[in-house]
């Protein structure tokens, strides 16, 4: 698996890779187009670990969002 995990990283195709040093958990960091590209990079290791994926956005994603969410309620969120 880690051999794999190299290979993805130096051809840039996984952004950031870590793990926990008592092997607890861990984290892989991909940019996708959609949530069929993640699949099919996620596929390939849910034989050796349990997967959760989330979604983050950037500061300027939050920030929009906040400006989208307040523009339709009316109300102010910080």
């Amino acid at each position: 698996m880690l051999k794999g995990v190299r290979t993805e990283l130096q051809a840039g195709l996984m952004k950031d890779w870590g793990i926990c040093a008592d092997g607890s958990g861990g984290y892989m960091i991909y940019e996708v187009p959609n949530e069929a590209k993640l699949f099919e990079h996620l596929d390939k290791y849910k034989t050796y670990i349990s997967l959760e994926a989330r979604q983050v956005l950037t500061v300027e994603q939050a920030i929009e969002s906040r400006k989208q969410a307040t523009s339709q309620t009316g109300n102010q969120i910080s």
